[in-house]
């Protein structure tokens, strides 16, 4: 993880470093063992560092999909995800992320290039994402992340009182998203209706209070009319975007990252070669409703 903050500090989880490279957000927890993981690990200050950093890295050696799909369950546990076409057969609660997944449409694509935060079009979001890269162009392909705990707490008086107590209504089609999404079938298409959610939300473990958006589903606030919703929301938006409100991870082969859907948001970066293959799996923890 990099920021322009030029801090580093040490913390020890039973023998494994974790080095923090930026203040605040963001730790990578060094030479990582997998095979040792399980009995030298202190799987509770790994969750601790997750809720204060948002943003944790295990980098180390290789995992199996048994060995990605134990060490997410220290931070909570995994569920199906919508898109079944992206679902590992042996394994549906990890999904195949991928430049190439859409080879269809006749050359390598990214996904999720616009911010957003994950599952927002559900009752009870995603918590956290886990991702796995299992392979890496030679260059680039960093993913971007927005502190929205930072963000609320430098939003003008002005900004923050147009949006608190209200709620924005997510669709998993929504007028204002930009970005291309996947096709849903019937079934999926059932599990999605339109929800709302504060736009203001409480973390469930630390008690903070963070921005909740997703420009990609979030269609309007709820209670005013349309007009109105839009200019506030692209108020917060270009608020929320500035740039000392985010920092990236720069990828190694084998980097397990996961990171906090309930104060942060992400998105995939296109500097690099898209010829190159891009792919991790993926791991979607289980939420709760957000307040």
């Amino acid at each position: 993880m990099l920021n322009v903050a030029l801090f580093f500090s040490k913390l020890w989880v039973t023998n494994v470093l974790i080095d923090r490279e930026n203040e605040g957000v963001g730790v990578i927890v060094q030479d990582f063992d997998p095979k040792e993981a399980f009995a030298r690990v202190n799987g509770q200050r790994l969750h601790e560092a997750f809720l204060e950093h948002h943003v944790l890295c295990l980098r180390g050696g290789s995992l199996s999909h048994e060995s990605f799909l134990r060490l997410s369950r220290y931070f909570g546990e995994p569920k199906i995800q919508l898109l079944s076409d992206y679902h590992l057969d042996e394994c549906p609660e990890i999904s195949v992320i991928s430049n190439y997944n859409n080879i269809g449409r006749g050359k390598p694509h990214v996904r999720a290039t616009h911010w957003h935060t994950d599952d927002s079009y559900f009752a009870r979001p995603a918590k956290a994402t886990a991702l796995y890269a299992q392979a890496l162009p030679g260059a680039g392909g960093d993913t971007a992340f927005i502190d929205c705990h930072a963000v609320l707490d430098a939003m003008p008086a002005s900004l923050r009182h147009l949006i608190e107590g209200r709620k924005a209504v997510h669709k998993y089609l929504s007028r204002r998203g930009k970005a291309v999404v996947a096709e849903r079938n019937d079934a999926e298409i059932k599990e999605t209706p339109d929800v709302s959610h504060p736009l203001i939300r409480i973390h469930p473990d630390t008690g903070r209070r963070a921005l909740y958006i997703n420009p990609n589903r979030i269609d309007h606030i709820e209670g005013i009319p349309i007009d109105e919703s839009d200019t506030i929301l692209d108020e917060i938006y270009a608020f929320a975007f500035k740039t000392r409100f985010q920092f990236r991870h720069k990828w190694q082969l084998n980097d397990m990252l996961i990171w906090d859907n309930r104060c942060t948001m992400h998105r995939a970066t296109t500097n690099f070669d898209i010829s190159e293959r891009r792919e991790f799996l993926r791991i979607l923890l289980k939420g709760e409703v957000p307040e």
